[in-house]
C-alpha cells in the first residue's frame, strides 16, 4: 500500500512538471542550476550509504541533463531539459529512498 502511494505521487509529479516548467513560473537561471546541482549532490550523498546499484541510470541521466541544462542558451530547449532534470531527480529520489527494492 505504501509503494502505491509513493508510485501515485511520482505519477502525479511527473505529470505536473511539464505543465509547471511550461508555465514559467520560476526562472531557469544560474540559480536554478545551482539549486538542482545542490540536490543532485544530496540524492548522491542518500545513495552512497546505500548497497543498490538502481540509481545508477537515473543519476548518469540527471548529471547529463543539468550538463545540457548548462550549456544551453535558448530558453524553450532549457525548459525541456529542466522538466527532464526535474524528472530524473524525482526517480533518483525514489531509489534514494528505497521505493520499489524488494524486502
Amino acid at each position: 500500500m505504501r509503494k502505491f502511494f509513493h508510485l501515485a505521487a511520482l505519477v502525479a509529479l511527473l505529470a505536473l512538471a511539464p505543465a509547471a516548467m511550461a508555465q514559467g513560473n520560476a526562472p531557469i537561471d544560474k540559480d536554478y542550476e545551482s539549486s538542482k546541482a545542490a540536490e543532485l549532490e544530496s540524492v548522491k550523498l542518500q545513495l552512497a550509504t546505500r548497497q543498490d546499484s538502481r540509481g545508477i541510470g537515473e543519476m548518469t541521466e540527471a548529471e547529463s541533463a543539468l550538463r545540457r541544462l548548462r550549456e544551453t542558451k535558448a530558453t524553450d530547449q532549457r525548459a525541456k531539459i529542466a522538466a527532464e532534470l526535474d524528472s530524473a531527480l524525482a526517480r533518483l529520489h525514489l531509489v534514494a529512498d528505497g521505493v520499489g527494492a524488494g524486502k
